[in-house]
């Protein structure tokens, strides 16, 4: 049996359109029921997800789209994870960057001349803000790494789907 997708259609009688040919009414209706016995989940399409796998039932006398029934799922799957991946990665790097930004401006303000002046009044202070500075430098240290080893995971994943889909 044929395979499509399913793409946030709103009715049964709209994924009826979109896997076959030119209905009438009474070929929509027939449609319809063949949909609904070959995808019993559509009966609530408020809680399908989009992509969602679709059998295309067998109606003797409807003609499918050949579009919609020629779709590789698989190959569709594998670019829409592909997409999120690469999303991912990007959205990563500017948190990365956003956090050593904000290591720097941390530091910075900790060697500042008026933040060394306020901890010659306490000692305890003077002591938290060294910690501190250790603190941030090895933070600095981790999302740098933690960075690099995320995008060679996430290129390797690509890597390997770009593999499985070919």
């Amino acid at each position: 049996m044929p395979i499509t997708s399913f793409r946030g259609e709103k009715s049964v009688a709209e994924i009826a359109d979109v896997m076959f040919e030119r209905l009438t009414p009474k070929q929509r209706e027939k449609a319809e029921a063949a949909i609904l016995k070959a995808n019993p989940r559509l009966n609530d399409l408020s809680t399908l997800p989009r992509g969602a796998v679709l059998k295309v039932p067998d109606v003797p006398e409807l003609r499918p789209k050949a579009r919609r029934t020629a779709d590789d799922p698989p190959a569709r799957i594998a670019s829409e994870i592909g997409e999120a991946l690469t999303g991912y990665g990007q959205q990563l790097a500017q948190r990365t960057q956003q956090g050593q930004a904000d290591n720097k401006a941390h530091s910075a303000l900790i060697r500042s001349d008026a933040f060394k002046r306020a901890l010659e009044k306490s000692p305890e202070l003077k002591e938290q803000a060294a910690l501190t500075t250790k603190a941030l430098e090895l933070r600095g240290k981790e999302l740098a790494e933690r960075a690099k080893t995320v995008e060679a995971a996430i290129q390797g994943m690509l890597k390997d789907l770009k593999a499985a889909s070919a």
